[in-house]
């Protein structure tokens, strides 16, 4: 569904390219992490298969049509993004309003806009706050709203970054209820996080970036494990992997296996 060819990015004046020579394709319904250090090349990876920014070289493919010669306005149908801070993506004065926006833009009924609207607000429980401003909403609901705009929309390609920020327990649940709920309708999702321990719960290929080079590609249970990924610093580990590694213990994914994992350890 989405492909990179030989993609190499340098931002203006600078000396190195940021990403060199990226080789990379998602499938369609695939559930794709990128993690990595600050600085690795996972933000511009992602404005790039959003068409915000334009390649230095090589090509960039929706659907197998090239991305830079697509308008916004197509892209926009196929495509949606959610970025770290939701209050620079949020403009009008109601969460309803801002709900509806993107529905506006295509050609749809007002009865279908209202059926859509709903559905997005009742999906991200966000119905008792619909005519509340967004920017009067705490941090976690802000977010919500600005998701609740992509589940209106549902469209076929999602790129989120870290997504899980600023979400306590109760709103964190109900955010994976809704990621799930595009898993299951066959999203394609490829989303920025440094919370690994969300990565290996929800997505099933972790792409490891580092320098502007893809160092690792697989599944959380062997990528998340290294030994990079795991160092001590501002990086969270997840919990268990981290267990594992200080531990030495055999890489149990679950926390019965580790659990029983252990019990062998200590008898």
């Amino acid at each position: 569904m989405l492909a990179f060819n030989n993609v190499s990015f340098r931002w203006p004046k600078a000396s190195t390219y940021c990403l060199n020579n990226l080789n990379l394709s998602l499938s369609q319904g695939e559930c794709v992490a990128l993690v990595g250090d600050n600085g690795a090349g996972k933000s511009t990876l992602l404005r790039l298969a959003a068409g915000l920014l334009k390649a230095d070289e090589g090509q960039i493919t929706l659907n197998g049509i090239d991305l830079s010669q697509q308008k916004a306005r197509q892209r926009a149908m196929d495509i949606g993004i959610l970025f770290q801070e939701a209050e620079k993506q949020i403009f009008h004065s109601s969460v309803r309003d801002e709900v509806t926006f993107g529905l506006k833009q295509r050609n749809l009924t007002r009865t279908q806009i209202e059926q859509h609207t709903e559905q997005a607000l009742m999906l991200c429980e966000l119905t008792e706050l619909a005519d509340k401003h967004p920017l009067d909403l705490h941090a976690g609901q802000r977010r919500m709203v600005a998701v609740a705009c992509l589940a209106a929309l549902s469209p076929p390609l999602l790129l989120l970054d870290e997504p899980s920020r600023d979400f306590d327990a109760y709103w964190l649940k109900i955010f994976e209820k809704w990621l799930a709920h595009c898993q299951q309708s066959g999203t394609t999702i490829l989303t920025i996080s440094h919370d690994l321990d969300f990565v290996s719960r929800h997505y099933s290929r972790v792409i490891h970036l580092s320098g502007g080079n893809i160092v690792n590609d697989g599944p959380p249970s062997r990528v998340l494990r290294t030994e990079e990924l795991q160092e001590p610093g501002e990086l969270p580990s997840p919990t268990l992997y981290a267990l594992n590694q200080a531990l030495s213990l055999d890489y149990p994914e679950t926390p019965e296996q580790w659990s029983h994992a252990w019990l062998n350890r200590t008898r």
